[in-house]
């Protein structure tokens, strides 16, 4: 089961900006990007353990996941996923 938060939080002036839960479902409606239930299950086998953070973001124009996971083998992993199309853009081990 995957079970945790969104963080959305104020636009910055820097080159990332996060975007607010009610952009988010509006870019959802209009078809701009993909749910955060679609990449879940497009991505289900690495998404798979305990869901602790995910942030919404707007990076250099393009809309990216940031999803953090407590894997079953116990890792934590960050992932950045491109919103609109599902991408995997990069994957790390935390420390």
């Amino acid at each position: 089961m995957v079970a945790g938060t969104i963080s959305l939080g104020v636009p910055s002036l820097q080159a990332k900006e996060k975007i607010h839960q009610s952009e988010a479902r509006e870019l959802v409606k209009q078809g701009e990007m993909l749910s955060l239930d679609d990449l879940l299950a497009q991505h289900g086998e690495r998404l798979a353990g305990h869901l602790l953070d995910v942030e919404l973001e707007r990076e250099h124009g393009r809309l990216v996941y940031e999803i953090e996971v407590l894997g079953e083998d116990g890792q934590v992993r960050e992932f950045e996923i491109d919103a609109r199309s599902g991408e995997l853009l990069k994957q790390k081990l935390e420390d």
